[in-house]
């Protein structure tokens, strides 16, 4: 009997908390990570990545008051750290990982081939690419806080803590980008 109120007594495993530690973040973690590497694969290789080295952290995660934010930090940093890799290599990761299909694996890419043909999907699918190239205009510093505060609907000081940067340098960019992407919408 003794054994059974042990099992139950007993701490979760690391494995149990890390899931339910992110879990919830999971999918906000991909869509970040596909607005950073616009492309699918790449993207499920970015969180697969920093989820292999959260795996080792789950008792320092436990500590961390805001989880969310924290998360998306390292896996902005991540980014950047593979991205700085890629710049530095020798070789062209580009196109030595293309598709030999030649199709975009990027979610919505094919969407003009299965969409019905009504008005307002093709009207989205414009607005959207439209969009997509405005965003893309944009330098890294400006496109990170628009798609945090605009897109994922985080506030100022969120988008602070996970960019590691002052709230009024938020604020600026955010403004800053908000016009230029005002500008080359209204003059595509």
């Amino acid at each position: 009997m003794s054994a059974i109120i042990r099992l139950f007594k007993s701490k979760p495993s690391a494995k149990d908390r890390f899931q339910a530690l992110l879990r919830p973040h999971i999918e906000l973690m991909y869509r970040m990570a596909y607005r950073l590497t616009q492309s699918q694969s790449e993207a499920e290789d970015l969180v697969q990545d920093v989820l292999t080295r959260l795996a080792k952290r789950v008792d320092e995660m436990e500590q961390v008051e805001s989880l969310r934010p924290w998360v998306l930090r390292i896996l902005q940093n991540r980014f950047v750290d593979l991205y700085r890799r890629e710049q530095n290599s020798p070789v062209d990761y580009q196109s030595a990982q293309e598709d030999d299909s030649g199709e975009d694996d990027r979610p919505g890419a094919n969407v003009l081939t299965t969409a019905s043909d009504s008005t307002n999907d093709i009207k989205r699918l414009e607005l959207q690419q439209v969009l997509q190239v405005a965003l893309n205009k944009l330098d890294d510093a400006h496109r990170d806080v628009v798609m945090l505060h605009d897109m994922e609907g985080y506030t100022a000081l969120e988008v602070a803590d996970i960019l590691g940067i002052n709230v009024g340098t938020v604020k600026s960019r955010l403004h800053r980008a908000r016009d230029k992407l005002k500008k080359w919408l209204e003059d595509p």
